[in-house]
Order: structure tokens, then C-alpha cells, then sequence
């Protein structure tokens, strides 16, 4: 008999499903994914991303639609067969797969992993599903009742669209959920200055980049794959929000630098490559294991950058000049690129996240030098998380004061009348991103 792993290998909708089962144990889908997919050719590795992310992603959608096809409430279900019928209909609805093989291939799955006693309801839903095509009464009115429609429809946790909704015009927060809801390109900051950014690049090894007009320095994967593309070039996969934290930094950064909630590193290659005069450069990170993957990275580049394993809020660098505080959060700018994050966050979370980010700045503030440069950033649309708690830290510290960048920094439109960064995804079509420059008087 095969192991699972050797079925894996073979099948791609049998490594979604296990990237489903692992996510609903409370494994991140990215090491999930990363795991169970390792041994699929490239074709099929491709297809089970989609099809388990897919599945992550609109789970709220799929499960609203399963409501009305079911007897039952989805709670009482066995949480295998739930997760192969959400793989099952997401299949017909959002893929090409014809409808009799996402169906049959589907009942298979079931009966490998759960057995044959349960295949009979989910083959029944499922074809009815196929041959009554999508159920829109399962959906409100997006006029009548956008919350409960941005909640099934889009797919989003209902605390979260409570809390947009009475934030941003509900156009604005449509949009916001539209773009969660879609996988996001691939993304690349090309590091070398010289290159012309404005025109499309076709470096060696079978790769073309497209360039994003709207954002220095960045292109869009057009052919290739990004490992090729790291071969190829001086660059760093990343989204241009999460670029757009970099230029805000500013063009003069001092040593000592310190980014003191480094990993996964894009960061801190941005700024290391951009200011090689700053030294001692270094990355600190409470995680070994991503350290050690960002100093392949600095390898690579042949970036001199001293790595850290350590809490910031207990700083083991005593002084330094210019801090980045990246800060843990809960991530509510970056939804489409952590398909399960939205699932995973709630209020509760957000609390605790805020009470961690105080201790971070209470730490960064300690070390620096008068006259240096605090930035603190977050990929968090939470204002809580963003502008009040650096009002907060403004309250605690008069010694501090924001300082805006200078004009042509970052592109224009992405900084409110404080002068801090706002890269609203609805706007930009890209992740979310929050940053505001402190300076120690």
C-alpha cells in the first residue's frame, strides 16, 4: 500500500485536502502548503496551491452555498467530508475542471481518506450542485444587506466587515474584499538603481518582468518563476506596499540600523542594499529558523548584515541610530496573500497584538539615539494597530516627534496629512501597508 506522502505525490487534490486538514488544526497555510506539496511535479503542485488556497480563501462563500444544499447544519458534519466538499464545489465553481470529474474525483478522495460509508451524501450534494449550477439565494443583497453579503459572498469574517463598514464608504470596502478575494501576482523589487524601471526587463534564464508604473523599482512576474528571477537579478520577491515601507525609511540612514522585527527579510534587504554606508547593519528576529533563511538570502546578495536572534522587547543591542520596527499584527492589509489569516484573527487577537506593539516601541525608544530615527510600520489596515498607537506612543514620549518624508520618497497619494504612509489596497490594487517616521528630538 502507498503512504500518504506517495499519494500526494501522485495527486494533487489529495495534498489540498491535506493543506486544508492541517490549516483547520491550526497549521499556517504557507508552511502547510510548503510541506505537503514539495514532491508534486510542477503542474499539479500549481493546481493543488490553487485549489487548497481557493478553498481557504472563499470558504465563507463556499460554505454559505453548502448551507442550502445540505439537510443539515454544516457543524454537524464529519470535518473531512466538509473539507472535501468545499474542495468539491469550489472546483465547479471557480475552476474549468469539468463538473463530472470534480465530482468523481472528489468522491474518490473521500473514500481514500474517510472511507465509503460516508461518499453517498457528498456525491449527492455535489451533483446536485453541478446540475442546478450556483445557488444565488444563498447570498443577501449586496443593497439590502451588505454586511451579510460581504460576509457570504465576500467571503469575510463578519467582526472584520463590521468594523470597515463603519470606517470606509461601502464602495470603498466592496473593493477591499474584491481584492482579498483574488490571488495576487507575483511581485519583484529589482535592487540595482541602474536598471531602467520604467521599461520591461528580460534577463537571462527565461524570465520577462513587466514594470508597475505606479511604483519605483517594482515589476510583475510576466514569465519565468521567482526562483529563476532571483537567479537572474539583484531582487527581492515582494509586494509594493511592503516596498513602499522601504523608500519611506528615507534616503539617509545612519548606523547603527537596527530591524528589529526582521524575517522574512524584505525589509531588511531593501534598506541594506539601499544604504551600505549604515554599519553595523542588524536584523533581529525572534525566530531562528526564518533567520537562518534570510541569511541565505544576504548570501546571495553579498549583504554585510549582522543577524540577532532575539525578543526586541528585551533589546540585546544596547544603541542605535536608526530602528525599523516592522511589528507583528494582525496582517488585515495582506489578506489575499494569507488566504487563512482571515479566519484565524479576531478580536480578542487584535487586542493582544496592540498591547505587544507598545512593548516593541517602549523597547525600540530605549535604545535609540537622540536624534534618531524611529520608523514604525505595520501591513495592518487597524487603526488601533496603526495611528492610535503611535499617538498613543506620542502621548507617553514629548521627546519624540513625527517627521514626514521628503516629497518623491514614496509615490504620491500614499501619505496623509501627518506624513504617515497609507497604501490602501482598495486604491492601489496591492497589499495594505502603514508606517510613520518618529524622530528622537
Amino acid at each position: 500500500m502507498r503512504s500518504d506522502g506517495e499519494r500526494e505525490r501522485q495527486d494533487p487534490r489529495l495534498a489540498a485536502y491535506r493543506v486544508l486538514s492541517d490549516v483547520d488544526r491550526g497549521e499556517f497555510a504557507d508552511r502547510a502548503a510548503g510541506r505537503r506539496l514539495r514532491g508534486l511535479p510542477a503542474a499539479d503542485r500549481a493546481l493543488a496551491l490553487e485549489l487548497a488556497y481557493g478553498s481557504i480563501r472563499l470558504r465563507g462563500r463556499l460554505d454559505a452555498e453548502l448551507s442550502r444544499l445540505l439537510d443539515q447544519p454544516l457543524e454537524r458534519l464529519d470535518p473531512r467530508v466538509l473539507g472535501w466538499l468545499r474542495l468539491g464545489l469550489y472546483q465547479l465553481r471557480e475552476t474549468r475542471v469539468p463538473d463530472h470529474a470534480a465530482v468523481d474525483q472528489t468522491i474518490s478522495g473521500i473514500r481514500t481518506t474517510v472511507g465509503a460509508g460516508l461518499t453517498g451524501l457528498a456525491n449527492a450534494v455535489l451533483r446536485r450542485a453541478a446540475r442546478e449550477g450556483r445557488r444565488q439565494d444563498a447570498y443577501p443583497d449586496a443593497d439590502h444587506d451588505p454586511e451579510g453579503y460581504l460576509v457570504s459572498w465576500g467571503s469575510h469574517p463578519a467582526w472584520l466587515v463590521r468594523r470597515w463598514l463603519a470606517r470606509w464608504p461601502l464602495a470603498s470596502v466592496r473593493r477591499l474584499v474584491e481584492n482579498d478575494n483574488k490571488p495576487p501576482p507575483v511581485t519583484l523589487r529589482v535592487l540595482d538603481a541602474s536598471l531602467d524601471h520604467e521599461a520591461d526587463l528580460v534577463p537571462e534564464d527565461g524570465v520577462r518582468l513587466a514594470a508597475e508604473s505606479d511604483w519605483k523599482g517594482m515589476f510583475r512576474l510576466a514569465e519565468g518563476t521567482p526562483e529563476q528571477a532571483l537567479r537572474s537579478l539583484p531582487c527581492v520577491v515582494q509586494d509594493p506596499a511592503a516596498a513602499a515601507v522601504v523608500d519611506y525609511v528615507g534616503d539617509e540612514v545612519a548606523g547603527p540600523a537596527v530591524d528589529a522585527c526582521a524575517a522574512p527579510g524584505g525589509k531588511t534587504i531593501g534598506l541594506a542594499w539601499r544604504h551600505r554606508e549604515a554599519r553595523p547593519f542588524v536584523a533581529a528576529d525572534v525566530s531562528g529558523a526564518r533567520l537562518k533563511l534570510l541569511r541565505e538570502s544576504l548570501d546571495r546578495l553579498r549583504l554585510d548584515v549582522g543577524l540577532v536572534r532575539m525578543d526586541s522587547r528585551v533589546p540585546a543591542i544596547r544603541r542605535a541610530r536608526t530602528v525599523l520596527l516592522d511589528a507583528p499584527c494582525t496582517g488585515s492589509g495582506v489578506l489575499r496573500r494569507r488566504p487563512d489569516a482571515r479566519w484565524r484573527i479576531d478580536q480578542g487577537r487584535l487586542h493582544s497584538l496592540v498591547g505587544l506593539q507598545e512593548e516593541l516601541l517602549e523597547a525600540s525608544a530605549t535604545v535609540l539615539e537622540s536624534g534618531g530615527l524611529l520608523v514604525y510600520a505595520t501591513c495592518s489596515l487597524e487603526p488601533e494597530e496603526n495611528e492610535e498607537q503611535v499617538e498613543s506612543f506620542l502621548a507617553r514620549h514629548p521627546e519624540f516627534r513625527r517627521e514626514p518624508p521628503d516629497p518623491g520618497w514614496v509615490a504620491e497619494g500614499t501619505t496623509d496629512e501627518n506624513g504617515d504612509l497609507r497604501v490602501w489596497p482598495w486604491v492601489w490594487d496591492t497589499d495594505g501597508a502603514f508606517a510613520s517616521r518618529l524622530r528622537r528630538l
